[in-house]
C-alpha cells in the first residue's frame, strides 16, 4: 500500500508531516518537515504524493506501494 502522508498540528499552531503507518515525521533531505506553516505543510503532501520530493526515512517500497498485495490492492 502506497505511504500516506498526514499533517498534525503542535501547541504551537506549526505543521509537522508524518507518515501515517509509522506516525513518524517525514525527512527530505536530512531535516523533518516540521515547524511549518499549514500551506508549506499542504505543499509537501502534495510533493511527496506526486514524487517530486522523497522522504530519507521512509522506505521506497512503502512510497511505491511496491510489492502489490495478494488481491492486488
Amino acid at each position: 500500500m502506497p505511504t500516506i502522508y498526514k499533517k498534525r498540528q503542535d501547541s504551537e499552531g506549526r505543521w509537522e508531516v508524518y507518515d501515517d503507518e509509522s506516525e513518524e515525521a517525514v525527512i527530505v533531505d536530512g531535516l523533518p518537515l516540521s515547524g511549518l506553516d499549514e500551506i508549506e505543510a499542504d505543499e509537501a503532501i502534495r510533493k511527496l504524493k506526486r514524487g517530486e520530493v522523497t522522504s530519507d526515512n521512509i522506505p521506497p517500497t512503502a512510497q511505491s506501494g511496491w510489492p502489490p498485495t495478494k488481491d492486488g490492492m
